[in-house]
């Protein structure tokens, strides 16, 4: 019988990196969904398709050929027309630009699609936006993971600080509210909390002791 973890929330509120400790803890893979996002909003920016044309975008979806390969590290590896992406998906352009990519339907739907293929082959942690409630809403444990605005541009900073991309905390607190405004107000698969997950607030708790919170709840 295979298990699946799903753990939403807001960007930089630490799902990755709680996400990865909790797969090394339990030793179940992790797959990071918003990687696949990412690596289309990455393909569409590389071959300037106007990410405001939905028309021209969903025309390109079958030319993506996206594909998710768990490494022997249990590290997701993305892939698009056959190029390992993984190292390039996390730039800032990509950052900004995801949100819009994200909210159109044709494109949550090929990328949950991918995600679906991946999960049904065995023991998956899935963490995004949407896992909990539309990718895979009967999760044998769903969480919802957030923590303070200051506290998610803290590291969103650190993040892009350690990439040579510096902008001011202000700047970062700006974006990181943004994104929540437009993930909360899509109107396909919009951020919100599953009925049934858990809420952690990791504003105050290191990462070993929100990845302890969490695994807690498992019973394995």
């Amino acid at each position: 019988m295979s298990i699946n973890i799903a753990i939403d929330g807001p960007v930089a509120s630490g799902k990755g990196a709680v996400t990865k400790g909790l797969s090394k803890k339990l030793g179940i893979p992790a797959l990071d969904t918003g990687a696949a996002y990412r690596a289309v909003t990455l393909f569409l920016l590389e071959n300037n398709i106007d990410l405001q044309d939905e028309k021209l975008i969903l025309m390109n979806l079958n030319k993506i050929n996206l594909r998710l390969y768990m490494a022997e590290n249990h590290d997701v590896r993305v892939f698009t027309q056959g190029q390992d992406v993984t190292g390039r998906i996390r730039d800032n352009r990509v950052s900004l630009a995801v949100p819009t990519v994200a909210a159109y339907a044709g494109v949550r739907d090929y990328v949950n699609h991918q995600i679906a293929v991946v999960a049904s082959q065995g023991n998956y942690i899935l963490e995004g936006r949407d896992i909990g409630t539309v990718v895979l809403p009967n999760a044998d444990y769903k969480f919802y993971l957030t923590a303070s605005l200051e506290v998610r541009a803290q590291r969103r900073k650190a993040d892009l600080d350690a990439k040579g991309e510096h902008l001011s905390l202000l700047e970062v607190m700006q974006q990181v509210k943004q994104r929540d405004e437009q993930d909360i107000n899509r109107k396909i698969a919009p951020l919100r909390q599953a009925p049934d997950a858990i809420y952690v607030d990791s504003s105050n708790l290191t990462l070993e002791q929100t990845i302890d919170t969490l695994a807690k709840y498992i019973k394995l």
